[in-house]
């Protein structure tokens, strides 16, 4: 489960603990006989968790529970998703809980805080982009640089400045931004995203770290999957995908890519202009 799966589980946390009453939930995978105890940066400090053996009683919550699984089918050519809803919603559905809150949570520390702070030292206002795709699960979740490099470039002569986070990959960095690539954890991104006005990516983990943080987002997905599954009212959400998706394709799609290299910039530039007023 990568970092964003495990951020829409801090949303079923909370909600389980407000439905049971009980404190806490303690997070657990199981493996045949094997019970597998989950710890992961994502549940740093977060008080619905608990993250030790101890006395207290907590709710198990497994996280790897297939009844909970919004993928369906996983073969190495293809997913199959269920889309009819938030995968929030879903796994709340599997305990009873109806209409839960889509909302993940991070806890931030003071050394957290206070290395983001120094980063962002004299920088004023500005807006996160965050370009890359994580491309181990699928290819069919990038995006065009070029076509981020023009959003950037228009932004930037708005006046704007931008700020870059993901991974370190030097041939993947838009000119013209502050490039803080590779210096950060994922949770210090997030807190970069939280000091932001705005977040500008493609769907990913860093997604559910902004609604964590409740700063509003441009999200761009591609037809690989349904935007219902993950996507949160409180963004704008561009689906440029619907003419064949959601594909679920793990091996290459010519469809999502061709999309992807014929759809305009203008429509993700003019998001988040509008965002900003």
């Amino acid at each position: 489960m990568g970092l964003g799966g495990y951020l829409t589980w801090t949303a079923v946390a909370r909600e389980l603990v407000q439905a049971s009453g009980i404190r806490k939930v303690f997070p657990f995978e199981q493996h045949g006989n094997l019970i597998k105890p989950i710890k992961t940066p994502i549940f740093k400090n977060n008080p619905y968790i608990q993250q030790d053996f101890d006395n207290e009683i907590a709710v198990p919550m497994q996280l790897n529970n297939p009844n909970t699984n919004y993928c369906k089918q996983d073969t190495p050519q293809k997913a199959v998703h269920r889309y009819d809803k938030h995968i929030i919603q879903q796994i709340c559905e599997f305990y009873g809980i109806r209409n839960p809150s889509l909302k993940c949570e991070l806890y931030f520390d003071d050394e957290e805080i206070n290395s983001v702070e120094s980063l962002l030292k004299d920088l004023g206002d500005f807006i996160v982009i965050e370009p890359q795709s994580n491309d181990e699960y699928t290819v069919n979740k990038k995006y065009p640089l070029s076509n981020w490099q023009y959003v950037a470039d228009q932004l930037i002569k708005d006046g704007h400045t931008l700020v870059q986070i993901g991974r370190s990959t030097k041939d993947q960095v838009l000119d013209g931004v502050v490039d803080m690539t590779g210096k950060t954890s994922f949770r210090e991104a997030a807190f970069i995203i939280k000091c932001a006005k705005l977040f500008v990516s493609s769907e990913g983990g860093l997604m559910h770290a902004a609604n964590a943080v409740d700063t509003e987002s441009v999200i761009l997905y591609t037809g690989f999957i349904h935007p219902t599954m993950t996507c949160y009212p409180e963004n704008t959400n561009i689906w440029i995908g619907s003419n064949h998706g959601p594909c679920g394709m793990k091996a290459y799609c010519h469809q999502c890519k061709l999309e992807a290299e014929n759809h305009n910039p203008n429509e993700i530039l003019e998001s988040a202009r509008s965002a900003l007023k």
